[in-house]
């Protein structure tokens, strides 16, 4: 089976904790010491996970660059989850549910800063289009700190069609945009939302915006550029989470 390297000490602990990859074998800086280390080693041994000591220059050797904080493993690759999957999840189950929808984001910074946010509040799935998107990769994995460990990452073939059957079962579905007059602050959540973020430059694509029940902002000083997605969506994530998902205004 293929396996790929996943650096780095949090996405090492996320997947052995969160158990939802197979795990080969760790490579471990015979240099590197401290508390999360022997945590992340102690964790390995209890699943019975093969740990390896080696020198820094190994590991550089088998990752082909030096930013792996020590650790490495041979994990298997993170797979998407079935889109049906997920539905069955969010309509089998009462409560609030949040599911994230990125009409063409591109930029792999953004993407795991996103998927910190998403873990952090409370989402359940982040769904990509299949085509003139980001993917998932072991760089990502990195960078979102091992919290793609703890999202379901989804890819589709037509978002429109995604919303329609969202819609269907009772989600309400809001796009962000910075022309919009209705204020993330003043937002009535509803128990099931999706929250649409467009591409880094153009925005949401028309046909997504006209499946959104409604557009949001976020206010800023006068004369200040917008932010940029990760930025946006980490704020109205913040808001839903604590104005929508504790306190549930109302439900389709």
């Amino acid at each position: 089976m293929m396996e790929e390297k996943l650096y780095g000490v949090h996405p090492i602990l996320a997947a052995l904790q969160e158990e939802r990859r197979r795990i080969g074998k760790i490579f471990v800086s015979a240099q590197r010491r401290g508390a999360e280390m022997q945590r992340l080693i102690a964790l390995a041994e209890r699943r019975s996970i093969p740990v390896v000591m080696v020198q820094r220059t190994q590991l550089q050797q088998l990752l082909g660059h030096g930013a792996h904080q020590g650790v490495v493993a041979l994990v298997e690759p993170h797979v998407y989850t079935p889109w049906t999957e997920v539905v069955a999840q969010v309509t089998g189950r009462p409560g609030p549910h949040t599911l994230l929808v990125l009409d063409g984001v591109t930029d792999v910074g953004n993407f795991a800063a996103l998927i910190r946010s998403a873990a952090a509040f409370g989402v359940h799935a982040i769904v990509l289009p299949r085509h003139a998107a980001v993917t998932l990769t072991a760089t990502v994995a990195k960078r979102s700190a091992g919290a793609i460990e703890r999202v379901a990452i989804v890819r589709v073939v037509n978002v429109v069609r995604v919303l329609d059957e969202l819609k269907q079962h009772g989600f309400w579905v809001y796009g962000a945009d910075m022309r919009a007059d209705l204020r993330v602050a003043n937002m009535a959540w509803p128990e099931r939302v999706v929250l649409v973020l467009g591409a880094e430059g153009g925005g949401i694509r028309r046909l997504v915006r006209e499946r959104c029940d409604g557009l949001v902002r976020i206010p800023m000083c006068t004369g200040t550029n917008s932010l940029n997605v990760a930025m946006a969506g980490a704020i109205i994530l913040a808001y839903r989470w604590d104005h929508g998902v504790a306190h549930v205004a109302h439900t389709r």
